[in-house]
């Protein structure tokens, strides 16, 4: 889901762990020093055990007998990898952190270098949300995939954790989710609330889910624009107004969200500082400081092994519900949902950028072949930490806030000027030791 992100910047290292078929998983080997890799098989089917299965590529810090247990790190898109990535997301954690918990994590189904690789739908879309996905890649992947399409949801991957934790021989995972990370965490808080300590949700995706069309981002996004124009002495402009006239006029709505979103990541600039100018400057002409950042802050250009696009419409496409959701006629379903839309509740954007989503085009043409289906209950009951931003163009803060209205024991850390992926920034991550370190 939107889910999702931490797209830029990312220092892929632990090559060592990476295995050839012939070398995997029936003992732990060594790798990063004070890590050990190895190899988790799950079911890609769990209704059949004895059918085919994935072989999900996992590190685990050596202090197994950490006082506090182990922590889960779960990475976001969908599509993102875990075992690489370890290397430079543990730099986000405080040494205590460390010391007092064994940090695992592991590749999600779908991800990795054995993930699912469609390469003309990576190489058009990448690991974008919003860029509009070219209607023959969509289906070349849907082949590629084939009948499998339909197991790799997100309950799936929450039933792989659960397996995570029986193999690491744990009563309690305490469990670290970032953008879609957080989704899928509090999903496993919902389905195996008994086997979790603690839930810390970073730059959420709230677990009821949200509307594929991405209204409430688009509504949200104007606030935020508006909000780092008043931080920033230079900016004397407005943002918003500029949006909607280039997106009018000069740049589809689709590729001005991608661009705003990447940027707001807090390895980019969460300041979103010298947007504002570039936006004015194009609405007057000048057109060379919007095609540098189009260029400069996309998801296009990652590699499959790095977030994977095939593995990101397979969940999404398993994972929301859409307007044609249980009907026989999707594009009806479709026209009929975007006629319904209000342009209001869509400005900066309109509805051109509504339909264009990439989840909307690109699950319209997705095979149908199983729909994720979500524990009954609504309330997150473990201990829970909500981290947000106040300049997120990936997750609207309104979905930090009705996670926290539903979850039974949550504190929401609200930090100022930060983007998506808050504890990357120096306030989530002591906001993160506290919470793990406080009893």
């Amino acid at each position: 889901m939107r889910m999702i992100r931490l797209l830029c910047a990312l220092v892929l290292a632990c090559t060592a762990c990476s295995t050839s078929p012939a070398e995997k998983a029936a003992e732990n080997k060594p790798c990063t020093p004070g890590f050990t890799c190895t190899t988790l098989r799950v079911p890609l089917d769990r209704q059949r055990p004895d059918g085919p299965s994935l072989d999900l590529a996992v590190i685990a810090a050596d202090n197994v007998d950490a006082p506090r247990g182990v922590l889960l790190l779960l990475t976001g898109g969908p599509g993102q990898p875990g075992v690489p990535l370890l290397p430079n997301l543990r730099r986000n954690l405080h040494p205590d952190v460390l010391r007092e918990y064994r940090l695992v994590m592991f590749d999600q189904r779908g991800t990795g270098p054995d993930g699912i690789n469609c390469p003309a739908l990576q190489e058009t879309v990448g690991g974008s949300d919003f860029l509009t996905p070219p209607a023959t890649a969509v289906d070349d992947c849907a082949q590629h995939i084939g009948s499998a399409a339909g197991y790799y949801g997100t309950p799936d991957t929450v039933d792989d954790i659960e397996q995570l934790r029986q193999f690491l021989k744990v009563d309690r995972l305490t469990i670290d989710g970032t953008s879609y990370g957080s989704f899928t965490a509090a999903q496993y808080g919902l389905k195996y609330p008994g086997q979790v300590r603690a839930l810390v949700l970073d730059s959420v995706v709230p677990h009821k889910g949200f509307d594929p069309m991405g209204v409430d981002l688009m509504a949200a996004s104007a606030g935020v624009l508006k909000e780092a124009c008043r931080q920033d002495p230079a900016c004397t402009t407005d943002p918003v107004a500029d949006v909607a006239w280039l997106v009018q006029h000069v740049v589809s709505g689709t590729d001005l969200m991608e661009s705003l979103a990447v940027a707001s990541l807090n390895s980019v600039n969460p300041s979103l500082k010298g947007i504002p100018a570039i936006l004015n400057s194009a609405r007057n002409g000048d057109h060379s400081g919007l095609k540098e950042l189009l260029e400069r802050t996309t998801s296009k250009g990652l590699s499959y092994d790095t977030l994977s696009a095939g593995l990101h419409m397979a969940t999404l496409c398993s994972d929301l519900r859409f307007p044609w959701s249980g009907k026989p006629d999707r594009k009806t379903a479709l026209d009929d949902a975007v006629r319904r839309l209000d342009p209001k509740e869509l400005y900066p954007y309109d509805v051109a950028t509504a339909r264009d989503q990439l989840m909307i085009q690109g699950c319209l043409r997705w095979p149908a072949d199983r729909v994720s289906t979500y524990p009954a209950a609504q309330e997150l009951t473990p201990r829970t930490l909500i981290l947000h931003g106040t300049n997120d163009l990936f997750c609207p803060l309104d979905w930090a806030k009705w996670e926290k209205a539903h979850a039974r024991d949550a504190e929401l850390v609200v930090v100022p000027g930060s983007g998506h992926s808050v504890q990357r920034d120096p306030r989530g991550k002591a906001a993160v030791r506290e919470f793990l370190l406080d009893n």
